[in-house]
């Protein structure tokens, strides 16, 4: 053989290996179906019972040795003389598996013919898609249905994976949270809300060599609880979902998206970035950045919020105090600014207290902007407003026409009312119309939007189709969206509590204040990590009553770490004689985060890190032991790397970085230092 025919075979035998296999689909040597590509190998057993015997993803079979071996799927359905069964497959009669090309993706499909009349003729479908490239697939649901007949809950997938050993789970709660994992126990995340920020769930190994995802790809961002089950050495993962009845037309149900999981032998951090950050990004709320979005200029700079507790004297002169000291540009957050007391009497906020519009002007004045609080979400069923403008038609009804009623500390009954009434609607529109006008204030912060669950409504004339699905978020964002086009200012600013994904695109500023910190929780940037770059935020933690423990110092450090604009704290705790520790902290690291907006506004955060060197550890208060020296590495607007490093105590400390380099870092500030 010659040498050009030597080169040549050499080329074609590269290309051979590095071409990518198609998808196959073939019935095994026992009769099992292989579903498989160069990444996924799924193997479901050709017996008489369905079972997934092995489910090998990232090099490594997840399952338990004897397989899958919980029911895949459950559904409640409800028939036109109210028959109301929970179906799932050991109540059918199982059809087996077979191969099936859909939309030219090579697929298997499990069938289950279940009894609804007398006979056995009314199949369910689950058909898990692999592409040919995929490195997870994508497990769909569907079911045939008689006349009349809906189904109104499900749970799908189902899917027990062996546990990993010493793992641990990683939630989308709030910032992020981390779980231990209990041999017998359960976790659960509610979506869209601050207990479900995001689409995911992850279980890890603390040691970085591995990590399950199981993350629903639902673009309309619908209800959802995500569910993990351990049950001995085993986890199963569950997603239940309450349907919409629109789902079931024309005797047929479907799920309307698809659900992907797979292991990857890294970090979550690696995971989250590989696999739930692309597809968040491609999303309606997701796909644009900072930079390509209309944010109102002065959130681009409000580097420091602070929280007005009331309308008084004492307030306005820690309050004056406070802006002498910070300047100009500073967030306010006011609460208390209402005729009534907190939770009580919504939506009635008017009239407002004595001298707050002029407590308002008086802080514009120094430079400040001002946003006032009302609930994006509740009424109060004892307001005058409630009966005379027969708000209960505007409420969500639960099945049996009851309404969904919730209690704060005030006490007081606050009904949910449903987003997509146009009654409803036109309050928001009125609210906060008025507000903007009336007061002059700098925006409007809407609470529960971004937090609070999304509840399945049935009432008949509000415009959606009755049960869960997507049409909350949807109605959100039409509300949000058509007081930005037709009265908001391009100054003037829409802010809410938490950062529920679907309403990220919606609002200029999310304040993340509710994550869970605790002897067994830990609070993980798993939000900066995806959002870095397409949400700005605020807060930490609620701000504890004592903060001259450290703690503020801490919430301090860590916010400018993850991204987060600081602050979000009580002028008369901040500028009392005992807190100049953390008012000078609070003042350096605002202004060096003023200086860096390259970095905080539009870049992306990358990780966190602890530094070495001289780095002593303490021990805050309701929160935990932590070095005093704390890093995070951030890419620029410009793609250019840095780490970036925070200072909580009063000495100045020489820290090393994951390059080796020593830094020194003085006490109550911040560094950056180019990577």
């Amino acid at each position: 053989m010659n040498k050009n025919s030597i080169i040549t075979v050499m080329i074609a035998s590269a290309a051979i290996l590095t071409a990518q296999a198609k998808t196959t689909a073939e019935r095994n040597s026992a009769g099992d179906l292989v579903l498989k590509n160069d990444n996924v190998t799924m193997v479901f057993s050709g017996g008489n019972d369905f079972l997934l015997k092995e489910f090998t993803t990232g090099g490594k079979n997840v399952l338990p040795a004897a397989g899958s071996t919980t029911h895949p799927w459950q559904m409640t359905y409800r028939g036109p003389n109210g028959e109301n069964p929970l179906l799932m497959p050991r109540w059918g009669v199982y059809k087996g598996t077979q191969a099936a090309e859909q939309d030219g993706v090579t697929t298997v499909k499990a069938t289950w013919d279940m009894v609804l009349d007398d006979t056995p003729k009314w199949p369910v479908t689950v058909t898990v898609a692999l592409p040919d490239t995929a490195q997870m697939p994508r497990f769909y649901i569907d079911a045939a249905l008689p006349e009349g007949w809906v189904i109104t809950d499900v749970e799908f997938p189902r899917i027990t994976v062996a546990q990993i050993p010493g793992g641990k789970a990683v939630l989308p709660i709030a910032y992020g949270t981390e779980y231990s994992l209990t041999r017998d126990g359960q976790l659960q995340t509610r979506y869209p809300s601050v207990t479900g920020s995001m689409q995911l769930m992850m279980m890890h190994d603390p040691a970085g060599t591995g990590t399950f995802f199981f993350s629903p790809r639902d673009p309309e961002g619908g209800n959802k609880v995500m569910k993990m089950k351990m049950e001995g050495d085993n986890v199963s993962f569950i997603q239940e979902v309450t349907a919409n009845y629109d789902w079931s037309k024309d005797g047929r149900f479907a799920l309307p998206y698809g659900v992907e999981m797979g292991y990857n032998p890294d970090t979550w951090q690696a995971t989250a970035l590989k696999w739930y950050r692309p597809w968040a990004t491609s999303t309606k709320w997701g796909d644009r950045t900072l930079t390509e979005r209309h944010i109102a200029p002065w959130v681009e700079h409000a580097d420091l919020w602070l929280r007005p507790g009331d309308v008084n004297p004492e307030t306005l002169a820690a309050l004056d105090k406070a802006l002498d000291y910070y300047g100009k540009g500073v967030g306010l957050h006011w609460y208390y600014w209402h005729n009534y007391p907190f939770d009580t009497h919504y939506p009635e906020y008017f009239p407002a207290k004595p001298g707050f519009k002029e407590m308002v002007e008086s802080a514009q004045k120094k430079g400040a902007y001002v946003t006032p609080y009302i609930n994006g979400r509740l009424w109060d069923p004892a307001t005058p407003s409630y009966k005379a403008e027969n708000a209960s038609e505007a409420s969500c009804r639960k099945p049996d026409g009851t309404l969904y009623t919730e209690v704060y500390s005030s006490k007081v009954l606050n009904t949910v009312t449903c987003p997509a009434s146009d009654l409803w609607q036109r309050k928001l529109h009125y609210l906060n119309k008025f507000i903007l006008d009336s007061l002059g204030t700098n925006g409007v912060y809407m609470d529960q939007i971004g937090c609070a669950a999304a509840e399945p409504c049935y009432a008949t004339n509000h415009g959606h189709g009755q049960g869960g699905g997507s049409w909350w978020p949807e109605a959100y964002r039409k509300v949000l969206t058509d007081m930005r086009e037709s009265f908001y200012k391009p100054d003037q600013v829409m802010s809410t509590e938490e950062n529920a994904e679907p309403y990220i695109d919606l609002f200029d500023m999310m304040l993340i204040v509710n994550s869970p910190h605790n002897n067994y929780t830990r609070m993980v940037p798993l939000f900066p990590l995806i959002y870095s770059d397409r949400c700005v935020y605020s807060g930490f933690t609620y701000i504890p009553w004592n903060i001259v423990d450290g703690s503020l110092r801490y919430l301090t450090m860590k916010s400018l770490l993850w991204g987060s604009q600081l602050g979000w704290v009580e002028p008369k705790l901040l500028m009392a004689d005992n807190a100049k520790a953390e008012q000078l902290m609070l003042k350096n690291l605002a202004k060096f985060r003023k200086d860096n907006h390259d970095i905080f506004f539009g870049g992306r955060f990358m990780s966190e890190f602890v530094p070495g060197g001289d780095n002593p550890t303490f021990s805050v208060p309701n929160y935990q032991e932590t070095p005093v020296v704390m890093g995070a590495e951030w890419i620029d607007v410009n793609g250019k790397p840095y780490y970036v490093l925070a200072n909580m105590s009063a000495d100045d400390h020489q820290v090393t970085l994951p390059s080796g380099k020593s830094v020194k870092v003085k006490g109550f500030s911040a560094e950056k230092v180019k990577k």
